[in-house]
């Protein structure tokens, strides 16, 4: 996942659709397409006349811009992203299907 995409802190829902829509290169009418909304709608969001997101909208507008829908759920709550640490394992020592060794967790792991 690209970092850029993760909602800076205090960012509104105004702000991150604009930045991260203008970050890909997409006009207004090219989200909106993607998202399976009307176009007027993207413009309202980015204005900030628009708070809250339905479900469509919401997994929409998260397909368009190749985010988490997670993501755009905590920049209209205005609650901060706390990034998951990745789960790390050893390719040579798991076997498909089984639990990762809870030794892979420690931060002192190097993989």
């Amino acid at each position: 996942m690209d970092t850029f995409k993760t909602p800076k802190h205090g960012e509104s829902l105004a702000d991150y659709v604009l930045r991260i829509r203008k970050g890909l290169n997409l006009t207004q009418f090219e989200l909106a397409d993607a998202a399976g909304i009307h176009s007027r709608s993207v413009g309202k969001i980015e204005r900030g006349l628009t708070m809250k997101l339905s479900h469509k909208t919401l997994s929409g507008l998260a397909l368009a811009l190749s985010v988490p829908v997670e993501y755009l759920q905590a920049v209209v709550r205005g609650e901060e992203v706390v990034a998951m640490p990745a789960i790390k394992f050893c390719p040579q020592c798991w076997n498909p299907g089984g639990a990762a060794d809870p030794m892979w967790g420690n931060v002192r792991c190097k993989n």
